[in-house]
């Protein structure tokens, strides 16, 4: 069975799936430190596959939603008009083209996370929560189209994450894709699929969570905090 077999099984009920949150510091985890590093499709597949390998994993968060709101924020871009253009600007297609790219050449499922709506509302911004809903659909209507083989809502606050799978659920449906709930803090994460089964995650030190089936993430992104030796370790000691 494929990585990303394992990972389709397993959020069917079916086994084990590690799908790591390394995004970050990924260039430097893997040792090949560049700006810009996703925005390059064939790049950006390869630092992803390094760190896949790195980590045993049979699924990767791709983080290009977020970069595309951060990237927006950059530029000056705020507010109900920066998300009706969040889809279109040139960071949102550089994603669709890494997530294409990695759908095309990655033995490993490729889980694209998008804020959720009151998230995306947040970071730039907005006054209408419409705005970041249309926006939302746009971009993980994307992802899904380019060959995504889940989508993860992100966020801070639990209630707006529940929310964004509610939405994500309804769109993934025309692809017949899962959908992820994955609240992140700046040290941990929890998150459940959408039929409300909880995320195994693994903890601070490393250990697997007892008794772990369907899919564990990492808690939180530690590609900035646990070296290549400790990922590799962490991800070759599943049971």
């Amino acid at each position: 069975m494929t990585d990303a077999g394992r990972f389709r099984a397993a959020l069917r009920g079916g086994g084990l799936a590690f799908a790591p949150l390394l995004w970050d510091e990924l260039p430097a985890l893997v040792h090949q430190e560049r700006e810009g590093w996703w925005q390059d499709a064939a790049t950006g597949q390869r630092l992803i596959a390094d760190a896949a390998a790195l980590a045993v994993a049979d699924a990767m968060f791709v983080f290009v939603a977020a970069e595309a709101v951060h990237g927006a924020d950059l530029e000056g871009a705020r507010g109900d008009e920066a998300l009706d253009a969040l889809a279109g600007m040139d960071a949102a297609a550089r994603g669709f083209e890494l997530v294409q790219c990695l759908h095309d050449v990655a033995p490993h499922a490729t889980i694209a996370a998008v804020p959720a709506p009151a998230q995306m509302l947040a970071d730039l911004g907005g006054e209408e929560i419409e705005a970041a809903e249309d926006a939302f659909s746009d971009l993980a209507s994307a992802y899904l189209r380019c060959g995504a083989d889940a989508v993860a809502v992100t966020g801070v606050r639990e209630e707006d994450v529940r929310s964004g799978v509610a939405r994500a659920v309804e769109l993934a449906k025309l692809y017949d894709r899962p959908v992820l709930g994955v609240c992140l803090g700046d040290v941990d994460a929890f998150g459940w699929d959408q039929n409300g089964t909880p995320l195994g995650v693994i903890s601070n030190d490393g250990d697997w969570p007892a008794g772990a089936s369907g899919v564990v993430i990492t808690p939180g992104d530690v590609s900035g905090r646990w070296g290549p030796d400790r990922l590799h370790a962490v991800g070759s000691s599943r049971s």
